[in-house]
């Protein structure tokens, strides 16, 4: 009788390793999983792990891939060689698609990067596995149960799996069960028949095509017709369901979305009629699932589900594509009705939602695609609602685009970029400009923050908010983060009067697992202070993986590194993270300083943060300064420290040695902003002087 796997009072886990110190890591992050309990065995080799398996019964199995001699598809191929359905989780630091595939052939029921071993993660991915289990074995019940044949075979024509069923009405007309099988599956697909006679048996068949090619075979015995008719109705309808429905927000899933489109396209195309596909996915999802949890997450998903079935109309299809991704099927639809839709979509979507004692704020991108004009199949269409989408998340406040041809330009441009971004990172086209920053109280230099720039000898002067999202999509980030690094630290190394260097991190940096030794290797390579290095680092990119972003970050401040809290005010403007991580600095982001004078909100703001800073001991830095009223509110506030226009352009690293040859080492903030006024009117009288004289009189 098929009993479902629950998570109780007690979940029992057997943890395979044959390192003691990822047996730890992984046994110490599933103690911290506060919403379940664990009772964890491990075992340092899959001899070990397959006698604790003789002993007891485990509610799931987390292995190594790498076990010694062995692998963990051999440890997974002995475990169900003798006879154990026991979900089982590889873990692995191996990055590669032949290993995943193998994995799941194996029978794997996930498959985690060791790089990612949080609590949430291994929670989460218990939690699937149980529920997949417990689908599995449904469907394993059912067909095992049901007195009606059943095949699945895949779309080249092999067998996928076949119920025991088959093999007995195998046996009865052929006398073999197993080429009798193969015999009895192929009449039946070669039948044009619905009712096959053989032997004594009468057989009625039924074949389903899905839409990945494959197919259910169903051959029903109908002597008896009333009572297998019952049967055959009740397990078609319960193969179905499962097989077409997602499983956590109950919608139709991927596959019913294919075989409804294709359908619906077929039609279309008979009838002359129109018809709108609309994709959209959830704005900063992954964040609400890294600052909240997976459990709000899914809360999210099920209240758009919920949303969406009471808000669709007749001839509107919605499904769940998988993650935080949704596509609707609008049919007879001009552009009109649809962008009409994505719009009722998106009012419906934008939603506030109480999560245990706090708000979420949720939003949804929205790309349309119409057919016939925008594509004439499944493919054309979804690809182009999704460059709509992609193309409606990179412009901000828009939350529906529809598709036009541009966007296939739009994004070639974009590759054409990350092609030239990835030449400029090799052939030394990067280079810094330094902003200096001062100290309120004296007008001495503090340091100079590091800033990015891009001369490319074809695009002319790109634009950091032009490259760095590029660098964010493709990986680029982590080698620009890397060189920008190394060459503050160069500069550091060689001018030996420079104070302090600040220097930006990307969200996927500061996550990186060799972070650390990175940076460590670099300040030792240079001979560098670590006190003369600060990093700087946005609340965004500390809460796209907040538990491993504060793990490195308290290494690096370990080595003597200084970490900056950047642009706070922007963000989340999280206390609770102030609270986690002994930041010190605070860096006011620009906007504030600029609206300050003529906004009370912005000034009370304002001085609120400097007033958070003192009361944390944390210096607060204002960025943006560019009036001499701004700088005297930002140092009536109580600032510590300064930066912007009005003392000061970025200057070129090359310049360094000028500035300091110049100023003979006196780097106030009046002598800096003296000697960039001399050196622009110097340069103005060059570029005069360069100009023909007629240009120059006119």
């Amino acid at each position: 009788m098929y009993k479902p796997v629950t998570i109780g009072a007690a979940t029992k886990v057997l943890i395979v390793d044959d390192d003691e110190d990822d047996l730890y890591l992984i046994t110490d992050a599933l103690t911290q999983v506060a919403s379940n309990c664990y009772d964890i065995t491990t075992a340092s080799s899959p001899l070990s792990a397959m006698l604790e398996l003789a002993k007891a019964t485990f509610d799931v199995i987390f292995s190594d891939y790498r076990l010694g001699a062995a692998t963990g598809i051999d440890f997974i191929n002995s475990v169900r060689a003798a006879g154990i359905d026991t979900p089982i989780i590889l873990l692995t630091g191996i990055s590669d698609q032949l290993v995943d595939n193998a994995a799941l052939k194996a029978g794997s029921s996930d498959f985690i990067s060791k790089t990612a071993l949080t609590p949430d993660i291994l929670d989460r991915a218990v939690r699937y596995s149980l529920a997949h289990a417990n689908r599995q074995r449904l469907l394993q019940s059912i067909l095992k149960n049901t007195k009606s044949a059943i095949a699945v075979m895949n779309a080249d024509g092999t067998e996928n799996l076949a119920n025991g069923q088959m093999t007995h009405f195998a046996k009865q007309i052929f006398g073999d069960d197993t080429v009798g099988k193969r015999q009895l599956i192929e009449l039946a697909f070669a039948s044009e028949q619905k009712d096959i006679v053989l032997g004594n048996m009468v057989l009625e068949q039924h074949v389903t095509k899905l839409a990945d090619g494959s197919s259910i075979l169903t051959l029903h015995d109908v002597t008896d017709r009333v009572n297998d008719l019952r049967e055959r109705e009740q397990a078609e309808e319960r193969i179905r369901a499962i097989a077409m429905k997602d499983t956590l927000t109950g919608l139709p899933n991927r596959m019913a979305f294919n075989t409804f489109l294709d359908e619906c396209l077929v039609k279309a195309s008979r009838s002359g009629s129109k018809l709108a596909v609309l994709l959209f996915d959830f704005n900063r999802f992954k964040e609400v699932n890294d600052l909240f949890g997976h459990a709000a997450g899914d809360h999210i998903l099920l209240q758009a589900a919920s949303l969406l079935s009471s808000t669709l109309a007749a001839g509107e299809f919605c499904a769940r594509l998988g993650g935080d991704e949704f596509v609707l099927i609008k049919q007879n639809a001009d552009q009109i009705s649809a962008l009409n839709l994505a719009e009722r979509i998106s009012r419906s979507l934008a939603m506030s939602m109480k999560w245990e004692d706090k708000i979420i704020e949720t939003s949804v991108t929205l790309g349309v695609a119409l057919y016939p004009q925008h594509g004439r199949d499944r493919q054309e269409l979804l690809g182009n609602a999704d460059l709509a989408m992609y193309r409606g998340k990179s412009e901000l406040d828009r939350s529906v685009c529809m598709f036009d041809a541009s966007m296939d330009q739009f994004i070639r441009n974009r590759r054409a970029l990350a092609h030239d971004l990835r030449h400029a990172i090799q052939e030394n086209q990067l280079s810094l400009d330094l902003q200096p920053q001062f100290i309120t109280t004296t007008g001495h230099l503090a340091g100079f923050e590091a800033l990015l720039r891009w001369r490319s000898p074809t695009r002319g002067h790109v634009s950091p908010a032009e490259f760095i999202p590029v660098a964010e999509e493709t990986g680029l980030i982590i080698e620009i983060d890397k060189w920008v690094l190394r060459h503050a630290c160069k500069q550091l190394a060689r001018h030996e009067w420079l104070p302090r260097m600040a220097v930006n991190i990307s969200a996927k940096a500061i996550c990186q697992p060799t972070i650390v030794s990175d940076i460590h290797a670099v300040l030792v390579e240079y001979g560098i202070s670590p006190k003369r290095l600060e990093l700087e680092v946005t609340e965004t990119a500390l809460i796209r993986d907040l538990n491993r972003a504060l793990h490195n970050l308290r290494q690096i401040k370990a080595l003597g590194i200084s970490i900056a809290m950047d642009d706070f005010g922007i963000g989340y403007s999280s206390l609770s993270l102030l609270n986690s991580f002994p930041f010190d600095r605070i860096k006011v982001d620009g906007s504030f300083i600029q609206l300050t004078g003529t906004n009370k909100r912005a000034d009370a703001i304002f001085k609120a943060v400097v007033g958070l800073g003192a009361a944390l001991s944390v210096p607060v830095l204002a960025e943006g300064v560019e009036s001499e009223s701004q700088h005297q509110f930002a140092k009536a506030s109580g600032c510590h420290e300064l930066q912007g226009f009005h003392f000061g352009r970025p200057v070129s690293e090359s310049l360094l040695p000028e500035l300091h040859k110049n100023l003979g080492g006196q780097l106030s903030l009046e002598n800096v902003k003296a000697w960039q006024d001399r050196m622009r009117l110097v340069q103005d009288i060059k570029s005069d002087h360069a100009r023909p004289a007629k240009a120059r009189n006119s």
